[in-house]
């Protein structure tokens, strides 16, 4: 049974085809949460503005504006949770979609369950707090759990939702090899580990990198253990 908050949780959907946004509205709807669709980027960015919904599913093919462009537009004031979806899965626009900002990518034809599950482990990510522990730090790059705030060298980090669940993961884990699969069962869910989709996960990563490193060429804090997964070295306090 979906929970009262699980229930008010609005998804906006960006789609300018309407036998698809109405499907994608049914399948949301039905899953319990509040779903509704718009069919331009114009429209699409004011509604972001002011519905402040909980994710939006972002169509790439829009009518008047590219949904890159939404979506690296949206990116410049809000870490709101970003899934893209596209007719045109190759792996270039996938990489292209991940590092302009995007959560996550879906490609077309796509099932329901398939379409529930992600925008369900998008959701739980970001409200997910590992237990225990209140803070984390590592040589100058600290983590407050409680206010979900990290900082480097005294500055404030702005990471996204999986941002935030990759580092929280490497930090816990300072001084030991974390495998690809273990971050993306921890940050992304099972479903993840069962398609072997690493693109994702690799996208991510450069970008934490990009945010956390002095020299992103040269880490120092999310090393590559090739053909295996990631290590912070340790120095934790």
């Amino acid at each position: 049974m979906l929970s009262a908050q699980t229930a008010n949780q609005q998804i906006l959907i960006v789609e300018d085809d309407e036998d698809t946004a109405e499907v994608v509205c049914t399948l949301l709807n039905e899953a319990g949460y509040q779903a509704t669709a718009v069919d331009t980027g114009k429209v699409a960015l004011s509604e972001i503005a002011s519905m402040r919904p909980d994710l939006v599913l972002l169509d790439l093919g829009l009518p008047d504006i590219n949904g890159l462009d939404v979506l690296k537009q949206v990116r410049t004031t809000s870490f709101l949770p970003m899934i893209v979806v596209s007719g045109y899965s190759r792996e270039n626009e996938k990489v292209v979609a991940l590092e302009a900002g995007a959560d996550d990518f879906l490609g077309k034809p796509f099932s329901g369950d398939e379409l529930v599950a992600r925008v369900g482990a998008l959701l739980r990510r970001i409200k997910w707090t590992p237990q225990a522990e209140t803070k984390l730090k590592v040589r100058q790059l600290e983590l407050d759990i409680p206010r979900r705030q990290a900082t480097i060298r005294g500055e404030r980090l702005r990471l996204t939702p999986i941002e935030y669940g990759l580092l929280v993961t490497l930090m816990k884990n300072a001084g030991h090899l974390v495998t690809h699969d273990e971050l993306l069962r921890v940050v992304w869910g099972e479903e993840y580990v069962k398609n072997g989709d690493y693109s994702v996960l690799r996208v991510n990563v450069s970008r934490l990198r990009q945010k956390v490193e002095q020299n992103p060429r040269h880490p120092g804090y999310i090393v590559t253990v090739p053909g295996q997964g990631y290590r912070m070295p340790a120095d934790r306090q």
